[in-house]
C-alpha cells in the first residue's frame, strides 16, 4: 500500500469553505442593496404594468422635467370616450377637453405642477391618491377613474 503526502489537502479544504463563505456574503449583500433601492416598494417598471392595464383609461407612458409631468393616455374600451381633466392633486390639472378619443386612441396631456420643481436625475413620486381623471362614456357624463398606482420616476 502507498501512502501519498496529503499536507495539502487541509489547505485546499480551508480556502474551498472560505470561497463559499465569500460568495454567500455577496449574495446577501446584493440582496439587501436591492431591497434599498426600491425606496417605496414599488418600481418604475411595476407602476407602469399597473397603469397600461387600467380601464377606461390607462396611462402608458409619464415624464417629468421641472414643473411640467407629461402624460400618455389610451382609450382602453371599445367605445368613444371624451376626456374632461386630468388631475395630479387638488392644485395640479390639465383642463384641456378632448372629444371622441376612438377606442385605442392616445392622448397627450402637459400638466404644469405648483410644487418645487425637479431636478436632472432626481426621483419623482406622484401619490395614486390625487390622481383623477374625469370623462365622459357615450351615455354618462362627469365619469371618475382613480389611481391605481403612483406614477414615479427619474427626472
Amino acid at each position: 500500500m502507498i501512502v501519498l503526502n496529503q499536507k495539502g489537502q487541509g489547505t485546499i479544504e480551508y480556502l474551498v469553505i472560505v470561497a463559499i463563505i465569500i460568495v454567500i456574503a455577496l449574495v446577501v449583500v446584493g440582496l439587501l442593496l436591492q431591497i434599498m433601492n426600491q425606496g417605496s416598494g414599488i418600481s418604475e417598471t411595476t407602476a407602469k404594468t399597473a397603469w397600461r392595464t387600467a380601464e377606461p383609461w390607462a396611462i402608458i407612458d409619464w415624464s417629468r422635467n421641472a414643473n411640467d409631468v407629461t402624460i400618455v393616455l389610451q382609450n382602453n374600451t371599445f367605445e368613444n370616450l371624451s376626456l374632461n381633466y386630468v388631475k395630479l392633486n387638488a392644485n395640479d390639472q390639465n383642463t384641456t377637453a378632448t372629444t371622441n378619443v376612438a377606442p385605442g386612441a392616445k392622448v397627450t396631456r402637459i400638466i404644469t405642477e405648483d410644487t418645487v420643481g425637479c431636478t436632472a436625475g432626481s426621483k419623482y413620486s406622484i401619490e395614486k391618491s390625487g390622481i383623477q381623471i374625469d370623462f365622459n362614456t357615450p351615455n354618462i357624463t362627469g365619469r371618475k377613474q382613480y389611481g391605481v398606482s403612483n406614477i414615479i420616476g427619474t427626472c
